[in-house]
């Protein structure tokens, strides 16, 4: 079996005598375990394992301009908006954003001193999390320029890609037929057929198929890297990815020709991206079934309790409501699945951790951006619930990096998984 190599920041509590309130601590771990990596070297005299163990003066801080195409952020400190040619970034981790040296001095002294060492070991995995196979623009600062500049603005399953529908509940908006449509009208040899995989069989059995990241995807299917669609498909191929490697005993089902029966929480733009949805069953290759209950508040009220066919192998039923008050009328899962699940600007998490620690069914998470996973470690432990699958890169992450209106960290659709009772 093939790893791909990857790097997480965790929390770590030394001993008192070795710790000091004002240091951060960043530790790098490497998987695999045999995998090596080099540490950059630090001018500290402390044999402390930390990665940055000495926070700057705040005489020495000074701001660097930065460039973002124009477009409109935000100062972390007063939160007015500037265009992107406007402002500054820290210059010791280049993460958070400015209007002026007075809001970013204030700010340091309020907040950024005691974080400014972990954005910069973030900020130094932007090239690793950076997927460069591809051949299409993959940084947006502006998502309807981006989008027109690959000729899909305001077209098929790409109109959730930016604000322009935001006035559209989703799940509702309007459908024209055929597959060309739903991938915005893109070339025929750029979207993936609504078809099964020929000659893939293990043994002579139908087996699912194993994927370990886009290429083998893209390939599988002779889509061009100049093809955008795994922007969309991000979310159907994380679901595929969690059931058939993550997920041992939604796994060992599908082996079995059995039906996986997943929850998942909180879908939004999903709604209204179900075509793509039926890579999953494909995917399966002849070897089982997955029913997927989509359960949350933005299920349109008139599609509640509604179920369709996505292909012979996957079905899909919406309900409407807040997962933990539905949970007892749903069919029991084989796993819950919520991505880009956003711990850090939703409130309604609570109850619903608690349900999941009182089943002990597999539960996996994904969040756009190494911050944001910070926040979902600190609720989930807050809930009770043991991380056993830790917070790794998402192979089938959109390879598509957004920007946070006040923050440059790494970012991406579905960019991190982490599990808990798995």
């Amino acid at each position: 079996m093939a790893f791909e190599p990857f790097i997480e920041t965790v929390d770590v509590q030394w001993p008192s005598e070795m710790a000091r309130t004002s240091d951060i601590v960043a530790v790098t771990v490497s998987y695999p375990p045999g995998k090596a990596y080099e540490e950059k070297p630090v001018s500290s005299a402390s044999s402390t394992p930390t990665k940055y163990t000495e926070l700057p003066r705040e005489d020495s801080l000074n701001d660097v301009k930065i460039y973002v195409n124009g477009g409109l952020r935000q100062c972390v400190m007063c939160e007015r908006e500037f265009l992107g040619d406007q402002l500054l970034a820290c210059s010791k981790c280049r993460a958070v954003i400015y209007c002026s040296s007075t809001c970013q001095k204030q700010h340091w002294k309020e907040a950024h001193k005691h974080v400014c060492g972990l954005y910069k070991a973030m900020m130094e995995r932007e090239e690793e999390l950076a997927m460069k196979i591809f051949l299409f623009p993959c940084s947006v600062d502006q998502p309807c320029k981006w989008l027109e500049s690959l000729g899909i603005h305001r077209k098929g399953m790409w109109r959730r890609k930016c604000s322009c529908y935001s006035y559209c509940p989703f799940g509702l908006l309007p459908v024209k037929p055929g597959l060309s449509d739903s991938w915005g009208g893109l070339d025929d040899e750029e979207y993936p057929r609504d078809s099964p995989f020929p000659n893939h069989l293990r043994e002579g059995i139908s087996s699912p198929i194993l994927l370990s990241g886009w290429s083998e995807y893209y390939n599988l299917r002779s889509l061009p890297l100049s093809s955008p669609v795994a922007d969309i498909l991000t979310h159907p191929l994380t679901l595929y990815y969690i059931i058939t490697t993550l997920s041992i005993s939604s796994k060992n089902l599908l082996l079995n020709g059995k039906e996986v029966i997943v929850h998942y929480l909180g879908p939004e733009g999903e709604l209204d991206s179900m075509p793509a949805f039926a890579e999953v069953g494909h995917l399966l290759n002849g070897s089982g079934n997955v029913q997927i209950v989509m359960v949350g508040p933005e299920v349109p009220l008139n599609l509640s309790g509604t179920t369709s066919g996505i292909g012979s192998r996957v079905r899909v039923n919406l309900v409407r409501g807040i997962y933990q008050e539905e949970a007892t009328y749903l069919p029991p899962p084989s796993v819950v699945v919520a991505l880009n699940c956003g711990f850090d600007s939703h409130t309604i998490w609570g109850d619903a951790l608690d349900l999941i620690k009182s089943t002990g069914v597999p539960t996996f998470f994904t969040d756009q951006s190494e911050i944001s996973c910070a926040n979902a470690k600190q609720a989930l432990r807050a809930a009770g619930l043991h991380i056993t699958h830790p917070v790794t890169p998402n192979p089938f992450r959109s390879p598509v990096r957004t920007h946070g209106p006040s923050s440059n960290l790494p970012s991406y659709s579905n960019g991190f998984v982490l599990g808990v009772n798995t």
